[in-house]
């Protein structure tokens, strides 16, 4: 599960290929390039369609509330946690929350040994994404919840953690793309 994010007024520089009525008939090679011209497509027209499941979203709406907080945007993101059609209204409203998460993420787009910016919302595991203890979750909150992260920790006893919310720097570069191009959007 996740959420399909639609451009309202996507810039458009080539057709969108269109899913074969007859699928289950075509080659194997066929199918393959139906999928590169589709690739193609996204590539060409990044502003047409973003994708992304729950624990890659749920970072970009915080940093989006962060970001719309910081720079007083006034954008209204009260419903970016649902499946309902909510989103952003105009080209104008989108580059302004483009340019502030660019803003934000100015360092760690720059930085090569950085793949992702951890959000600690107040939820932890250790690298192989098991859960730490609540006394642990609860130090780790006092000094970290709200703040931005691009390494994991290391805990006293030598555990390794990270945040359990994250969003990997290609992931959020493709959302900037999106809503430079977009011309607003809806989250489905």
């Amino acid at each position: 599960m996740g959420v399909d994010i639609s451009g309202k007024n996507p810039i458009l520089r080539s057709e969108k290929p269109q899913w074969p009525d007859n699928w289950s008939e075509l080659s194997d090679i066929a199918k393959q390039e139906f999928f590169k011209l589709d690739d193609e497509f996204k590539e060409l027209n990044p502003g047409d369609y973003f994708r992304s499941n729950w624990w890659g979203w749920r970072p970009i709406v915080m940093l989006s509330e962060m970001v719309n907080d910081i720079r007083g945007l006034n954008l209204d993101l009260s419903l970016w946690g649902s499946n309902d059609g909510a989103g952003l209204e105009t080209q104008e409203d989108c580059n302004k929350l483009a340019d502030a998460l660019e803003e934000i993420g100015k360092d760690f787009f720059d930085v090569e040994d950085v793949d992702e910016l951890q959000l600690c919302m107040g939820s932890w595991t250790t690298l192989d994404g098991t859960f730490i203890s609540s006394d642990q979750t609860e130090k780790l909150n006092e000094e970290w919840e709200g703040q931005l992260l691009t390494s994991p920790l290391v805990l006293d006893d030598g555990t390794v953690v990270k945040s359990s919310h994250s969003v990997d720097k290609k992931h959020l570069q493709r959302f900037i793309s999106f809503l430079r191009e977009c011309g607003g959007f809806e989250i489905w």
